[in-house]
């Protein structure tokens, strides 16, 4: 048997040599004893090559039988190593957790309130709803087999047990675009760090002019003021960022998303001395007077990004206006979210 076995795997070596060739292929096969046979055909490299590993399983098979009759203790690392040679024999996974790493948003609203999602090089995922909270997680890739032998793949988002919350199809490659078969179907479209950094730069202009005392580009009911120390402070009625029903708040949680660090400090005292909340109702006052000057980030035609690493980059506006000029701002990556560290006019 182990003769047999011997010339058998020296045929498979002859096949594997020719593998990549078209010519006929000449295999001398010793079956048994010293008769020897000479076996002639022609073969494509696809065809060499399927018949390599249906001949290689089909060997580890034989070597399975052999070994349970001439010696049970070999039985299952025979059967491991044909189970092995079957498992390679079929179709690898095209897709990996790498596939899905970048800044991701839902389509058509992004530069709105809405969930977004962003995934590391090391597979970890954070989702940040548009209602509040995040959830983070580790990508993997489950597969499904259905009744016709055919798999399908899912990208899986799993807690620290492994449990997966949420899936998406896998589908074309280069990913573009994600849906989801679980929690409603979301759907997200990948977006760039150009667009976060565009987003974020908007949003700090908005909190710039908000806060300039003036109340500018807020929409205010100046028939519904209070007054605080001589200064007059008027009801807002704004409905972006839900500022309508959220107020105060939802300045706050805006400022948390959108600088951190020292900025985040000098911004945090400054919405502080511009809201008054009146009571019993909690509604939020904006200071509409004293106002003063802002700057503004001019994002029109974009920005360039430089100085990128995997927690920090730079993002510059294409575009200047005459008074501030450029806006540059240093981004940095908090653990859950893109944050301005600090910006500057040139």
């Amino acid at each position: 048997m182990k003769k047999q076995m011997i010339t058998m795997t020296a045929a498979l070596m002859s096949l594997c040599l020719i593998a990549c060739g078209s010519d006929p292929v000449n295999i001398n096969v010793n079956l048994s004893g010293d008769t020897t046979t000479s076996v002639t055909t022609e073969m494509t490299a696809a065809e060499t090559t399927a018949a390599v590993t249906e001949t290689s399983a089909a060997a580890a098979q034989t070597e399975v039988s052999a070994a349970a009759q001439t010696d049970p203790a070999q039985t299952t690392a025979a059967q491991t190593a044909a189970a092995e040679t079957t498992d390679a024999a079929k179709t690898a996974c095209p897709y990996s957790a790498d596939d899905l790493v970048g800044e991701w948003a839902m389509p058509g609203t992004f530069g709105t309130r809405t969930n977004s999602l962003t995934v590391r090089k090391d597979g970890t995922a954070i989702m940040r709803y548009a209602g509040g909270g995040t959830r983070s997680g580790k990508v993997r890739i489950d597969t499904e087999d259905h009744p016709d032998g055919s798999e399908s793949y899912w990208y899986s988002i799993c807690d620290t047990d492994n449990t997966a919350w949420i899936s998406f199809a896998c589908d074309k490659q280069p990913v573009s675009q994600i849906s989801s078969g679980q929690d409603g179907g979301m759907q997200f479209v990948r977006i760039t760090l150009e667009d976060v950094a565009a987003e974020k730069m908007n949003n700090l202009t908005f909190l710039m002019k908000s806060l300039s005392g003036g109340a500018v580009d807020l929409a205010t009911n100046a028939n519904e003021t209070m007054t605080v120390d001589g200064q007059t402070y008027a009801w807002v009625t704004d409905e972006r960022f839900a500022i309508n029903s959220l107020g105060k708040a939802a300045f706050e949680r805006l400022l948390e998303e959108t600088v951190t660090g020292a900025e985040y400090t000098r911004w945090k005292g400054i919405l502080d001395e511009s809201f008054r909340i009146s009571e019993p109702d909690g509604s939020s006052y904006i200071l509409t007077s004293n106002a003063h000057g802002y700057q503004s980030f001019e994002t029109g035609s974009g920005v360039t990004i430089t100085d990128q690493t995997d927690t920090s980059f730079t993002a510059t506006t294409k575009d200047a206006n005459q008074i501030d000029g450029r806006g540059v701002a240093h981004f940095v990556f908090d653990g859950i979210n893109w944050t301005i560290e600090s910006y500057e006019f040139q």
